[in-house]
């Protein structure tokens, strides 16, 4: 299962796309942000995700707090995170990388390079499975 975290549902929709277009199978589960997420991940029913695809800026609660909140928890700090965000800023890459995120991708302008974030994040889940 895969948690795609962004406010903006255009991203979302393209992610979600390449992940069908690159053959992922799995469920996925798309929220608006941070805050919502970790309501979601806190549910102990629920099962938790393979991998979550996180945005970094995100109203009510960014990507970098939510990141910090789930590396911070036993319970949930083996979920691995990959970044897809609009910085290119360095410093966001340091910190993501500091606080455990375990990729880091610049949202792409291409199809193609959706594409192969999605296989990425395939990567994760069959690890997971396995």
């Amino acid at each position: 299962m895969v948690y795609l975290v962004d406010d903006d549902i255009e991203d979302l929709e393209i992610t979600e796309e390449a992940l069908v277009y690159n053959s992922y199978k799995g469920p996925v589960i798309t929220l608006q942000n941070g805050k919502v997420l970790m309501e979601q991940l806190h549910q102990s029913a629920l099962k938790k995700p393979d991998v979550i695809v996180l945005d970094l800026n995100m109203p009510i609660k960014d990507g970098f707090e939510t990141l910090n909140e789930i590396k911070s928890s036993s319970k949930l700090q083996n979920i691995p995170v990959i970044v897809l965000t609009a910085s290119t800023n360095m410093a966001d890459k340091i910190r993501c990388a500091e606080l455990g995120c375990n990729l880091f991708f610049t949202k792409p302008n291409s199809l193609k390079d959706y594409n192969s974030i999605a296989q990425q994040v395939k990567s994760f889940v069959n690890l997971k499975k396995s």
